[in-house]
């Protein structure tokens, strides 16, 4: 029986009698490991973990202590054979070489001692007669007596498991190059391991007294911690199966007390924020009715789809508007199947689901028996949480007696245009016929005058010269568009514009300055309609600078139209004129028929461009052009 199931036979949970009748939630009862065990076992795991540490510390540090002193112990006596046997080597008294070896290793730690001459040849080998005055081939000794330093080598010979340490020291005469010979001494490492062995059960045994004082210690620490965390464990069964008007107190003057306390409080919280929530549910149960209301009861319609293209969401208008009959189910179908193949609207809800991230409001002709309905539908995208599209919502609007509306104000717009042309052309007319009329009416009376006939032939045909030129003007305006459209070079038909009228600038007292970036692209185009509507602008512009002053000529690429401005110093007019500045026979000279800038905006609209005019009282003007890059 685990802990929990025995805190659960000491703490029985109280039933909830003043709860509603309802299934209570019980808590999952999978099998776990107590928390009184974890913390023994994680206890013991840091007591080995250390122990473990701690041993291999001082094995390391024992090894590296003996075997520096077996080093120096080697080393020592290396040299002091060496020392002794200088004499013998040099004149070859193996004899003595030997019983020097045999004397050497009667010290335990020594395995054995080989002496070898200069020509490497075995001079003395401990207790090893038979190998005297012979060659040593293996590589340990080809190692030692190729060796010029004094050379240590650790390891395990064939014959045995402990390691072995071989001290090689060569044999130098006072003040002389020449090796004489070589020492090589064998000492056993068995004793460095045995006191490394019993340094290590001491650290065993004397770590499993303290593991099991830890393992005592751990479980009266876990089980003052548990015993509490028991009484807590049993009010969270009770909060989890409904009963949250529970109190306990826990007194233990630690964490466990302060978390006691803190769930208690929590408990009270969670009894408001439920009273809370069902106060929100009934509002969302009322604003959700609100939203039903609205949208039963709203002139536009509205269709949601998700991005499958299932229905989710569809008000009684937009039934009405696109012919759905409101007992036809049409929540949790596809859309695509609420219409014809071919209708336009289905086309559109198809491009929308395909391209969710477009934002395109489409004007779109219902076909329904012999009626046309024009709609205007748009798209938004409701998304998720992770910004991913969720839904479409089309919002559908009929416009169709808005557009039969337009088409009556356009149709009236037309009517007072003409009516405003109408009165242009009498009052532009009238003025050069009134002159003819004079000046036929007096002649019967004043033909026999002196210069009336001189004056007559001057006055008449001028004034028929401005009604054909008034006359062209308006064929220019009216007539369908004949255009030659070719590759041109803006900045080129622009210089050349400029040098048309450099010497009537220069009369004028005008600073022509020109400003053309240095990548304007070649565009389709009728340079020599162009070039009306640019000489047109600058002759405007010098007509507004009577007393002189600057005209600048900027040409620069923005994103894929081609901009250029005609700024002048002129006397400029106000906001409400830009408003009527293109219109015909509107002018703010005080001689001109006001057609040349109506001319102006048909030639660049005729490119598919646009021109607009900017401009303060006494500061100026500004005609902007913008033509599209691409071909025409």
């Amino acid at each position: 029986m685990t802990e929990y199931h025995q805190q659960k036979e000491l703490y029985p949970a109280k039933q909830n009698h003043g709860a509603p009748s309802r299934k209570k939630q019980t808590l999952k009862k999978n099998r776990f490991v107590s928390l009184r065990y974890r913390f023994i076992l994680i206890t013991s795991i840091m007591l080995l973990v250390l122990l473990g540490t701690l041993a291999a510390v001082l094995a390391v540090l024992q090894t590296r202590t003996i075997r520096g002193r077996i080093e120096k112990q080697g080393l020592a006596i290396a040299k002091n054979l060496a020392a002794i046997s200088i004499d013998h080597l040099v004149t070859y008294n193996y004899v003595a070489l030997e019983k020097l070896a045999n004397q050497a290793v009667n010290n335990p730690e020594i395995i054995y001692v080989i002496v070898h001459d200069k020509e490497g040849k075995v001079a003395g080998y401990s207790r090893r007669p038979d190998l005297q005055n012979r060659y040593m081939t293996d590589d340990i000794s080809r190692n030692a007596i190729a060796a010029t330093v004094p050379l240590i080598n650790v390891r395990v010979p064939e014959s045995g498991t402990t390691p072995v340490m071989d001290v090689a020291v060569p044999v130098y005469i006072s003040n002389a190059q020449d090796r004489w010979g070589t020492i090589r001494v064998c000492l056993s490492l068995d004793l460095m391991y045995q006191q490394i062995r019993q340094t290590l059960w001491s650290i065993l045994i004397v770590g499993s007294v303290a593991l099991a004082i830890g393992i005592l210690i751990s479980n009266w620490a876990a089980q003052r911690v548990t015993r509490p965390l028991g009484t807590l464990v049993n009010a969270t069964v009770e909060a989890a199966q409904g009963n949250l008007d529970q109190k306990f107190s826990i007194r233990t003057r630690d964490e466990v007390e302060i978390l006691a306390d803190n769930f208690s409080v929590m408990i009270q919280e969670i009894l408001a924020h439920k009273r809370q929530l069902e106060n929100q549910i009934k509002e969302i149960k009322q604003l959700q009715q609100y939203a039903e209301k609205i949208l039963a009861t709203m002139t536009d319609g509205l269709l949601a789809v998700d991005m499958k293209g299932i229905v989710t969401a569809v008000n009684p208008a937009a039934h009405a508007i696109l012919s759905i009959p409101l007992d036809h189910a049409a929540k949790d179908r596809h859309v695509l199947k609420l219409f014809d193949k071919n209708n336009p609207f289905a086309a559109y809800i198809q491009n929308s689901l395909e391209n969710p991230s477009a934002r395109n409001q489409r004007e779109i002709h219902l076909q329904n028996g012999k009626d046309t309905r024009i709609i205007l539908a748009g798209a938004g995208i409701l998304k998720s949480d992770k910004k991913m599209p969720r839904q479409i919502i089309f919002n559908i609007n009929d416009i169709t007696d808005l557009k039969q509306l337009e088409a009556e104000i356009r149709q009236n717009q037309r009517l007072a245009d003409l009516g405003t042309l109408a009165a242009g052309m009498a009052h532009e007319i009238r003025n050069p016929l009134s002159a003819i009329k004079t000046y036929v009416a007096l002649l019967p009376k004043k033909i026999e005058k002196p210069g009336f006939l001189e004056k007559f032939q001057r006055t008449v045909p001028r004034e028929i010269n401005r009604l054909n030129t008034l006359t062209e003007e308006l064929l220019e305006l009216s007539r369908p568009p004949k255009y030659n459209f070719n590759q041109t070079d803006i900045s080129q038909l622009l210089r050349q514009c400029i040098e048309l009228l450099e010497a009537d600038f220069t009369d004028r007292g005008i600073d022509c300055q020109s400003d053309f970036a240095h990548d304007l692209p070649q565009i389709m185009a009728d340079a020599d309609q162009l070039e009306k509507v640019f000489i047109n602008l600058m002759q405007n512009g010098a007509q507004a600078m009577q007393d002189g002053g600057i005209m600048i000529i900027h040409a620069s690429c923005k994103d894929n139209l081609l901009a250029i401005d005609f700024k002048d110093t002129g006397h400029g007019f106000s906001s409400e004129l830009a408003e009527n500045i293109f219109n015909p026979f509107f002018t703010t000279k005080a001689k001109g028929t006001g057609l040349g800038l109506a001319i102006t905006h048909k030639v660049i609209s005729e490119h598919g461009g646009q021109i607009k005019a900017k401009s303060q009282q006494g500061k100026g003007c500004c005609f902007s052009i913008s033509l599209p890059r691409g071909n025409h």
